[in-house]
């Protein structure tokens, strides 16, 4: 475990914590509760030590867990950035805020990679303009707004970013920035910040994507330098992957997760150094997950299996009410607006579809087909799914007619279909409401604009043909 280093000395941001609560102790707490909202991009909950994972590889995120509440049954609605980020941000599940790829069911040829028909059909539709997000709720509250993003899903074209006073979206060529820069950017901008001035600071932490390059010091993994099949690739369509490749992912992917958590806790302990921890709600939750192999898949955006929507998700509430509980009912990426909302007064928008944390009974999922794996993958790819969860039940479904079941405490891994068991009706029905519940789509009237290097960066990530 690397820390980090104080007067000359190496002090873990624990200890960090402490030694500032004792230098700030005659400071006088905000008014105002700051809202600092972490997402981890790509980022699997069974990976993170407080969710049983037995690799240390996330000390800061245990540390915080033990002064906030952690939610072990916490589900995405979606499997890729930008629907996930737009549920985050205006509560909304994808079907009502739109934010997601544009493909129909009945989609006419897409001609080859290259062409202008496959770019149209491969750019996603941004967030409405018309949408409530967080950040104009808080910037209508006094509160400064900034966003540190680490990936182009989170660019302003794609309107997540509707709110945010200040924006570092600077992107590197290859359109994934580091964890260690985007701490910095984030860290200078609140040293900046008047201590009584409430701030809203959104750092979207993006190194867990592919492709998996952790840093020198982070990549002593074992499998860590073993050569990929394909660094880009998303689905295994060729022989299932070898003990020795399946390491390989695995190692460079935990690395990438140890290097985004160390700068994780500096940013933590920046927060208490500046006295904006303990009174403030602080929340960390991932956008989606990672398949490495799990059902002859890799990466992510494709199918809705665990690996990809179970997410972390830990809350710090002012003055570290509920410290160190853990809670098991279910929770959606859209009650995290209504946490917001109730923790700090604000109005809650009433295009809203979040519940109150303990009202939910289901969670659900969904996924629009998207023209690049329809390209590049063929007639199984062609489809959109859906999913319900309804502890310890699960039911995902596709509009080509296909479905599975599975039973989550006992097979977590999904690996046994239990269409006819008892309780499939009641998943049936629980995905019945959710539809009768959708409202008319929200949606733009053309995709997101973007420029060429915008798409160069999309291309380096996979989401585009190079």
């Amino acid at each position: 475990m690397k820390n980090l280093r104080v007067a000359g000395r190496s002090i873990h941001w624990g200890c960090a914590v402490a030694l500032a609560a004792t230098f700030a102790g005659c400071s006088e707490p905000p008014r105002t509760p700051d809202m600092i909202l972490v997402t981890l991009d790509t980022t699997r909950a069974d990976r993170i030590g407080v969710y049983g994972y037995e690799r240390p590889l996330t000390p800061s995120l245990d540390h915080l867990a033990s002064s906030s509440v952690t939610f072990r049954r916490a589900w995405s609605t979606s499997a890729w950035t930008l629907p996930a980020h737009a549920s985050i941000v205006t509560g909304q599940r994808p079907a009502s805020h739109g934010a997601t790829s544009g493909l129909a069911k009945e989609h006419p040829p897409l001609g080859s990679e290259t062409s202008p028909e496959f770019l149209a059909a491969s750019l996603p539709y941004p967030v409405d303009e018309s949408a409530t997000t967080l950040a104009e709720l808080l910037a209508a509250r006094g509160y400064a707004t900034a966003a540190f993003i680490g990936g182009p899903h989170l660019l302003p074209q794609f309107g997540v970013l509707q709110g945010y006073e200040h924006r570092d979206v600077a992107l590197p060529a290859d359109g994934k920035r580091r964890a260690d820069e985007l701490t910095n950017a984030a860290i200078a901008w609140l040293e900046r910040v008047p201590r009584d001035q409430p701030v809203h600071v959104l750092v979207n932490y993006f190194d867990p994507h592919a492709p998996y390059t952790p840093p020198p010091g982070y990549d002593d993994l074992p499998g860590a330098h073993r050569p990929l099949r394909s660094p880009d690739l998303e689905v295994v369509t060729g022989p299932k992957l070898s003990p020795a490749e399946r390491t390989a992912y695995v190692d460079r992917y935990d690395g990438e997760i140890r290097f985004m958590d160390f700068h994780l806790g500096r940013l933590m302990a920046a927060l208490e150094r500046l006295g904006r921890f303990d009174d403030a709600l602080l929340i960390v939750v991932g956008d989606h997950g990672e398949l490495l192999g799990e059902h002859g898949l890799l990466q992510h955006g494709h199918a809705l299996y665990e690996e990809l929507i179970h997410v972390p998700l830990i809350i710090h509430l002012p003055g570290g009410r509920d410290r160190g509980r853990v809670r098991d009912e279910p929770v959606s990426i859209i009650d995290i607006l209504p946490v917001i909302a109730r923790e700090l007064g604000l109005p809650l928008p009433a295009e809203a579809e979040g519940l109150p944390l303990g009202e939910r009974k289901v969670a659900f999922a969904e996924l629009r087909r998207g023209a690049h794996f329809v390209q590049r993958y063929g007639k199984a790819f062609d489809r959109d799914l859906e999913a319900v969860v309804g502890w310890p039940w699960k039911l995902i479904v596709s509009d080509s007619g296909a479905f599975e079941v599975h039973r989550l405490d006992r097979d977590p891994g999904e690996a046994e279909d239990l269409r006819d068991a008892e309780g499939v009706r009641e998943l049936w029905e629980a995905l019945a409401a959710e539809r009768a519940t959708l409202r008319p789509r929200r949606r733009s009237a053309r995709p997101a604009e973007l420029t060429p290097d915008m798409l160069d960066q999309l291309r380096a990530l996979g989401y585009l043909p190079r």
